[in-house]
């Protein structure tokens, strides 16, 4: 792989489990070490699952190994007739077995601690491949491994997330890290409002940029992510180079971007709302409080965030907010003049100087030919008037929910930076 204009060294990982290929439990340690790999300036070229079967595991291994610079292996170092990882490194590095007496005291050690005696099936996690140098697992009973081949490096970790995790930070890392001389840096853009294709539309060529960094998008139902990735000969320096791709996006997609790495659009809304000493006040409906919910999970928000009121139904939207039935009656609860009134309506009730609304067709039922499911409508109010947007959203009735209450936000977030006009 390539970060701008450097190469980068490789890594494999090769998951072992059936448990994780039958999806009885999540793979949450190839997303673990893919991420800290990749932030020691290290590609991860590959990620493959495997099953507890003894063929499959060496044949895996033995690519990987002729591939890359390291192969990270996890799971099946337990004491179980399915943890079958060791003896396959046996046949892989042509060796036997040694007793480790290291592993034995650390062993006895732990169940004397209980009054207990080290139980037979365990007493095998103390004989060790013969060519490997051992990672002592203080979080656990099975020692970890490394070994070489040619100039490959394997490190066999346990399949259990702290036990991997231990390892990894202790003995892996750092000898990853040992091995490269640039700096590793990333930094996330944020974007909302516009899919994938639209918004690398709206950016264009890239062919000069991406000689700066390496530019990825991560896209989801509420935005896209823009991972910018590089690496320099300081921190310096690469920061220097992420602050100039960060003005180039930021100019092609000025609207559309509301912050970066662990930025969220609700705090962003908040900190708008205190620079400017304003309050905001929600009234929704096919939300059915998801703004309220995300605008208080920031903390401090009961300084701008004054009420927020669901009206669900028809009737609610009446009594509560002052929407004029004949509104309801003439274009429906699912319209523009509808959302307009709530969003004014609820100023007028709570008496803040914001007021955004939502109403919508969230499914999967409820929809027509006129008023399709995902038809929503939201709406901001202030003293300069009012704003209303159409949307329709095509997913399904949780993601389309989740949708319009991000769309909702964003849309107070522009209003406050002065980008929407009524």
């Amino acid at each position: 792989m390539i970060f701008g204009e450097s190469k980068v060294r490789c890594a494999e990982l090769v998951v072992i489990g059936d448990e994780v290929i039958s999806g009885l439990i999540l793979d949450r340690n190839s997303q673990y070490l893919g991420e800290k790999i990749h932030e020691l300036g290290i590609e991860v070229s590959r990620v493959t699952t495997v099953g507890d079967t003894a063929l499959v595991i060496e044949d895996c291994v033995k690519l990987a190994l002729q591939r890359s610079d390291w192969v990270v292996v996890t799971g099946g170092l337990g004491a179980t007739h399915d943890d079958i990882t060791k003896s396959v490194l046996l046949k892989v590095f042509e060796c036997g077995l040694k007793k480790d007496y290291k592993v034995a005291r650390m062993l006895e050690a732990k169940y004397q601690a209980c009054s207990r005696e080290v139980p037979d099936n365990l007493r095998s996690q103390w004989e060790v491949p013969e060519k490997a140098d051992i990672l002592y697992n203080e979080k656990g009973t099975a020692p970890g491994f490394k070994m070489k081949k040619g100039k490959c490096v394997l490190f066999s970790l346990p399949g259990v997330p702290l036990e991997m995790q231990y390892l990894f930070e202790k003995f892996v890392a750092p000898e990853m890290a040992g091995q490269t001389n640039k700096t590793f840096l990333h930094r996330l853009i944020k974007t909302t409002g516009l899919s994938e294709s639209d918004l690398w539309a709206k950016v264009g060529p890239l062919e000069g940029i991406q000689r700066k960094a390496t530019i990825a998008s991560l896209p989801s139902h509420l935005g896209v992510r823009i991972r910018i990735s590089l690496l320099a000969d300081s921190k310096v320096e690469g920061e220097l180079r992420l602050d100039e791709v960060e003005r180039f996006l930021t100019k092609q997609l000025f609207n559309y971007i509301y912050g970066r790495d662990d930025d969220e659009i609700e705090a962003k809304v908040g900190s708008l709302l205190l620079e400017k000493s304003l309050t905001l006040s929600t009234a929704e409906s096919c939300t059915g409080g998801l703004i309220g919910h995300r605008l208080t999970q920031v903390s401090g928000s009961s300084d701008y965030f004054k009420e927020g009121v669901i009206v669900y139904s028809n009737d609610a939207k009446i009594k509560r907010l002052q929407v004029d039935s004949k509104l309801i009656d003439e274009f429906g609860a699912v319209s523009d003049p509808v959302a307009r009134a709530m969003a004014k309506g609820v100023c007028l009730m709570t008496g803040a100087d914001i007021g955004v609304s939502v109403t919508g067709i969230a499914g999967p039922s409820g929809g027509s030919d006129l008023k399709p499911v995902g038809l929503t409508y939201i709406a901001v109010h202030d003293q300069s008037g009012t704003y209303c947007r159409k949307f329709i959203f095509t997913h399904n009735r949780i993601k389309n929910k989740e949708r319009s209450a991000q769309a909702a936000l964003n849309l107070v977030r522009l209003r406050l930076q002065g980008r929407l006009e009524n």
